[in-house]
């Protein structure tokens, strides 16, 4: 998807960053791995970790990490720890769930899970207190459960969700959940690029 690339890649640019660290793709659906080779062309990564599935996108330019265990990097003051799944479920509960530890904000990722692959992760205990959740599989009515709001507990969520979407999301259903859980929502259909500083 050429306009998400050249989007990502001009706000990166904007801020003057030309190379990331790295870029972590949560699993093969073209709707996450679209825009992956358009990007690389316009900013550098120094490593692109990957789920361990067929047919997902590779760069010359950068390390490939296949994830096929939990990982646990370090860059300065930040943890990014990465679950990977023992499911052999579909592409979406396969998702790496991406977990940024940072001294000021800590940022959950759950990729395209359902509630069940969300609740693995509970029963892992995987989930801390978060500051900042991203929705699952862009809102939709099967993803950010109740278990999930409760245990990580979420002052901000965002939906990274496309404008007028087949699929309705995100789902009126998850609005609901989110507003009893007081979250403070931002939506990329509505709010177009989110930033988020602390």
């Amino acid at each position: 998807d050429t306009e998400t690339a050249d989007i990502a890649a001009e706000t990166l640019l904007s801020q003057g960053i030309s190379r990331l660290d790295g870029l972590i793709l949560t699993h093969g659906d073209r709707d996450h791995t679209g825009a992956a080779e358009n990007l690389l062309s316009r900013v550098k990564a120094d490593v692109l970790i990957l789920p361990p599935e067929e047919g997902m996108p590779t760069s010359d330019n950068a390390k490939v990490v296949y994830a096929g265990q939990d990982l646990l990097l370090t860059y300065g003051k930040t943890n990014l720890h990465i679950f990977t799944t023992d499911s052999t479920g579909s592409e979406n509960e396969n998702s790496l769930c991406v977990l940024f530890d940072t001294e000021n904000c800590d940022i959950l990722i759950t990729g395209d899970r359902s509630a069940y692959g969300e609740r693995r992760l509970l029963h892992a205990g995987k989930i801390p207190e978060v500051d900042v959740l991203i929705a699952g599989h862009h809102g939709s009515k099967n993803s950010t459960c109740e278990d999930l709001l409760a245990a990580a507990r979420p002052q901000t969520v965002c939906i990274s969700v496309g404008q007028d979407n087949l699929y309705g999301h995100p789902a009126a259903e998850t609005l609901r959940r989110l507003e009893d859980f007081g979250c403070a929502v931002y939506r990329t259909d509505r709010d177009g690029t989110i930033t988020i500083r602390r």
